[in-house]
Order: structure tokens, then sequence, then C-alpha cells
């Protein structure tokens, strides 16, 4: 029976949350639970600071990506290279674009469209890129068939998907597929009985597909990991 968001979870997410407020950024982003990660302990931050993505590594790039964000960073490298002007695209109303949610939620979950005005409200506001990078997080533990949704399913999400990370990792010197590889050898899908590895297996396709598409649309952007980096997450 799956029981929801372990306590260590929760509490790394409000960590995010002060984290933000505290560097005075204008937004809670990817960049921010990456880092509360980081200085939360265990075995996801021993990880993450064996291959470079320190504490003050991550914080020091989250800070090199003012006055946006991770996100817009990573966006700005790439339509620079096409020739595009992000900035000047985006004009006075600057990278706060970027979190305009969809226009039309998704039927399921109920209360999508209210969770989002919820993020949207707060003091510093939850960024798209963040509610994706829960949400996402929270299906690959559903998917996985496990009993809670714990840290590590995040730091999956958040290095396997969120552009933004890849960009953190990238200016930290870590190699975005080498954490995506080490957390997954450390956080393998449970083996509780074939029953449930066949349940995972047969689904796993769809589920997946599901995942990526609903973090693609929140957010407008691609992916970072293939589907055979992907895949291994979840059976």
């Amino acid at each position: 029976m799956f029981r929801g968001d372990d306590p260590d979870l929760s509490r790394t997410i409000g960590r995010a949350w002060v984290l933000a407020r505290d560097l005075g950024h204008p937004r809670v982003g990817a960049e921010h639970l990456l880092l509360a990660l980081a200085v939360g302990g265990g075995t996801v931050a021993e990880l993450l600071g064996a291959h470079g993505a320190t504490e003050d590594a991550i914080r020091a790039a989250a800070r090199a990506a003012e006055p946006a964000d991770a996100g817009a960073a990573a966006d700005r490298e790439m339509l620079a290279r096409l020739g595009v002007d992000l900035d000047r695209m985006l004009g006075e109303a600057g990278t706060a674009l970027l979190d305009r949610p969809p226009a039309r939620e998704p039927l399921l979950p109920l209360g999508a469209a209210r969770a989002r005005r919820r993020c949207a409200r707060m003091n510093p506001p939850i960024g798209l890129d963040a509610q994706a990078a829960y949400e996402a997080s929270l299906r690959l533990a559903l998917a996985r068939r496990e009993r809670w949704h714990r840290r590590e399913h995040l730091a999956l999400a958040l290095v396997a998907f969120d552009a933004g990370t890849a960009w953190v990792l990238n200016r930290a010197g870590a190699e975005p597929e080498t954490v995506l590889a080490a957390l997954a050898a450390a956080f393998p899908p449970p083996r509780r009985n074939v029953v449930l590895r066949l349940d995972r297996r047969l689904g796993r396709r769809s589920r997946l597909a599901d995942l990526v598409r609903r973090y693609q649309r929140t957010t407008g952007r691609t992916v970072t990991a293939g589907p055979a980096a992907v895949m291994p997450l979840v059976c």
C-alpha cells in the first residue's frame, strides 16, 4: 500500500523554499530542490558530493544563474547556440513567462489547477520546474510500486529529466549521466516478489511515457535523459 510522502522528503521540499528565500531568489526552482538534497545529508547527499555536486558547488551554480534560474540559464545557452537571444525574446515580462502554467490542465489528478495557483501565491512562489520535478518523482515512486515517496525519487527525477539540474551539475563539474547512473545503482526498484516485478514490467513503457509527457507539458522543456537511461529507474 502506498503511504505518501516520506517525512524526510517533506522536510526537503520545505528546506528548498527556505534556501530560495535566503538566497534572495524570486522563485523556488529545481536548483533549490537539488541544493536541499545536498544539504540534507544521507546517501543522496553523499552520492552528489562524491561526483562534485557539493552544497557549495550547487549554491555557486544557483548564484551564477541569477537573475533568472537554472532552467532559464540552460535555455539561454541552448538558444544562444542557435543565434537566439532569450532575454530579448522574453522582453519586459522577463523569465516570469517561463512559469506560465499550461492553458489547460489535464483532468487527472483532480485539483491540479488549484495546486498550481497555490504554488504561485507562495512567497517566493514555487516554479513550474520544481512542481514538475515533484510530480515526476511521485509518479516514479508509484511506477516502481514503492511504499513511500522519498528523497531518492526526487533526486532521480531531477537528474533524469530537468534541464536546469543538468546545467547546475555541469557547472559544478559533475556529469549528469554519471550521477544518474550512480543514483540508479544505489536506489534500484524494490524486489519484494515476482508478482510485483511482473506488474511493474508489464506497464513500464506506458507509465514512463505518461511521466515524460506530463513533465514536458508542464515545463515546456524536453527531458534530458534518453529512454535507455530512464527505463532502468522503473524496473
